[in-house]
């Protein structure tokens, strides 16, 4: 049995150009995203090493020794920092690139010092294991919960990537190849075929985490209102009834506070619509930061009213925590261009054990317009529960 590594060369190469060109296509619809262009300009590099491995012969040998490694490391190196930001972390480019440099000075040394093509290959097969060991740790220490499946099932292809390569570094290179690599030998050349089917592998792997990536993200945007952040109001319906139900099992109490922008109507017809939402942003915010820490369920129910949904809480806590957020809100106006703009909310607060989430927010909006009644900026609790302590 013979391999022509000439011909598996130039059959890498087409299929390095055909992968990268077809993972660049991603980014037409994905433009702005950092992690598909890393990823896509780490398959170019290695198109690239691959066209100066099939150049072997008709270019100077040390030039083609050093610029085939280089844009494999590079294509290395892009590849980890995108898997690093894809799974929320900095990219580590300082010890990648003191890796990389100190692998190119091996490189330089066994090329030129001591030229032996043996231990360059056994050098560049450990590099790889090592830049797999660190992706498949990236992406099963660090993946956040809802991309977890596609992290496992690329960090199974690196680590197949990896063990190729390790039986890559333990195979003897044929006698008499000198520096040559395309008279490595059949082992050698088996195990480029291999590479090149895992090289498949690895390509459908990152287009497995941008998709799964995408399809969270969008799940994500589908829950969240789009000007403030908060939940909208069909994830906080629906996440409320279940949290009550949990609260039902358990005989706690459920509180709910409706909270409505004082004036709002004002702030759109005085200083326009632009200030309106910077208003709605600007109370979102707030909120968030004095409800950190806390059980809670925030949305925007929808204009400028919101809802804030307490499990485990009687009416008197509830009743608490609105007369600190209504100060809050009170004492930290929204700091515009054309000047500052006061924030204020009347609040409607109900609570129960039994009542179902609708009725709970029906009793509050009755207690909300008794607050705009009585003058707005203020807290009304609903008349028709008496306060339920939490045991």
């Amino acid at each position: 049995m013979t391999l022509d590594f000439p011909t598996i060369a130039i059959i890498g190469l087409l299929l390095h150009i055909g992968l990268a060109a077809g993972f660049s296509l991603i980014l037409l619809v994905m433009r702005g995203h950092p992690v598909p262009r890393l990823w896509a300009a780490s398959l170019w590099a290695g198109a690239l090493g691959t066209t100066l491995l099939g150049l072997q012969g008709q270019m100077p040998e040390l030039l083609s020794i050093m610029g085939r490694n280089a844009f494999a490391v590079l294509g290395s190196v892009l590849l980890l920092c995108g898997v690093a930001l894809h799974v929320g972390r900095r990219a580590p480019l300082r010890p990648a690139l003191v890796l990389a440099g100190g692998y190119m000075l091996c490189i330089v040394w066994f090329s030129v010092v001591t030229p032996d093509l043996g231990i360059r290959l056994a050098l560049y097969s450990l590099l790889v294991m090592i830049w797999k060991g660190w992706e498949v740790w990236l992406l099963l220490r660090h993946a956040p919960a809802d991309i977890r499946r596609s992290c496992r099932i690329a960090a199974a292809v690196f680590v197949f990537d990896a063990l190729l390569f390790l039986v890559r570094a333990l195979l003897p290179v044929a006698p008499g190849a000198g520096g040559d690599i395309l008279r490595a030998g059949l082992p050698m050349n088996v195990t480029y075929v291999g590479s090149l089917i895992v090289m498949m592998g690895h390509t459908f792997a990152l287009v497995l985490l941008i998709v799964e990536r995408q399809m969270v993200d969008l799940r994500r945007l589908a829950r969240r209102d789009g000007l403030t952040g908060l939940l909208n109001r069909t994830a906080l319906m629906d996440d409320g009834r279940g949290q009550l139900a949990q609260c039902q099992l358990r005989r706690l109490p459920f509180a709910v506070l409706l909270l409505d922008l004082d004036h709002f109507k004002r702030v759109n017809d005085t200083h326009g619509h632009q200030a309106g939402d910077a208003v709605l942003h600007h109370m979102a915010r707030t909120l968030q930061r004095n409800l950190r820490g806390r059980d809670s369920l925030l949305g925007r129910y929808g204009g400028e009213e919101f809802v804030l949904l307490l499990p485990a809480t009687s009416l008197e806590q509830a009743q608490a925590l609105a007369e600190r957020l209504r100060t809050a809100l009170e004492a930290c106006p929204l700091d515009s261009d054309i000047g500052p703009i006061a924030v204020t909310t009347s609040i409607g607060v109900a609570a129960d054990v039994d009542a179902t989430l609708e009725r709970l927010l029906a009793r509050a909006d009755a207690a909300l317009y008794r607050a705009k009644a009585a003058g707005r900026n203020r807290v009304v609790c609903d008349l028709g529960v008496e306060p339920v302590a939490v045991a």
